[in-house]
């Protein structure tokens, strides 16, 4: 089991420095000046995604390394390295360094020549790409804080958005906060469970305890009639959703319940 969690604490991160120093630092040495930046990012998109699995690891990692924390050979090959960080600060980087990415590109794109529209559009759209991984980073690891749904979740395909939303449900009075799952197939409702000290924010990477929700309904999109914007919506944060059900007399589709859905900011 040790050896397990030691492997956990450490196999994506040898993954992520691999194909940094093997594959990305390689391309992009292959290119005589910024112009093809864009194309680099754009070709190892796919390999980005190993920051998402040693992200879904960190808790595990997290949970092997208060274990051997003040492990004296650790602390002696700190001490030998002269190293002011200790082991846990270092596994901490590749998560920091996520955010990076996007500062680079933005940073490229700015000096980039104005009359040079091909390789803005590159960059432009490297960086439309890498804002999406910190982004589904973030959404993974709040998903692994589902508790409670017996389901394939696999099943419901993509994870396609998840936040905090005020619900307000056909019938009732006052909203409910619940913390939404949308899905390509379905959408999941849940709530934030007691033992989560704080509220959790979820359109920012988690580094502190993985936030907890406790599940509470399943909404396939087959039933979904319309998805739709209100109206009077300027800040473009609410929109409701009509769940349908098949009248058994009629055959026919009929209205049971509405969700209005306004997201919290």
């Amino acid at each position: 089991k040790q050896w397990y969690q030691r492997r956990v604490a450490i196999t994506a991160g040898e993954d992520i420095y691999n194909f940094h120093g093997k594959i990305f630092l390689f391309d992009l040495e292959k290119i005589e000046d910024n112009y093809n930046v864009g194309d680099v990012f754009c070709s190892n998109i796919a390999n980005f995604d190993l920051y998402t699995t040693y992200c879904k690891n960190k808790p595990h990692s997290e949970n092997f390394l208060s274990g051997i924390c003040n492990d004296a050979f650790l602390k002696q090959c700190q001490r030998d390295l002269n190293h002011v960080l200790d082991l846990s600060s270092y596994l901490l980087k590749p998560v920091q360094r996520i955010m990076k990415y996007n500062l680079i590109l933005e940073k490229l794109l700015k000096y980039a020549n104005p009359r040079d529209p091909e390789n803005r559009e590159k960059l432009q759209i490297a960086l439309n790409r890498m804002e999406g991984v910190p982004r589904y980073v973030n959404d993974v690891i709040h998903l692994m804080g589902l508790e409670g749904y017996t389901g394939n979740i696999e099943s419901l395909g993509e994870l396609l958005l998840q936040d905090n939303f005020m619900v307000y449900i056909s019938g009732q009075r006052r909203p409910t906060t619940r913390q939404i799952f949308i899905f390509k197939h379905a959408i999941i409702f849940s709530k934030p469970a007691a033992k989560s000290a704080q509220k959790p924010n979820s359109r920012k990477i988690s580094v502190a305890p993985q936030p907890v929700y406790q599940f509470k309904n399943e909404v396939s999109l087959e039933n979904v009639g319309l998805f739709r914007k209100l109206a009077d919506d300027t800040a473009n944060t609410r929109f409701k959703i009509e769940v349908f059900k098949k009248e058994k007399s009629t055959d026919c589709d009929s209205a049971y319940f509405t969700f209005e859905l306004a997201l919290e900011l």
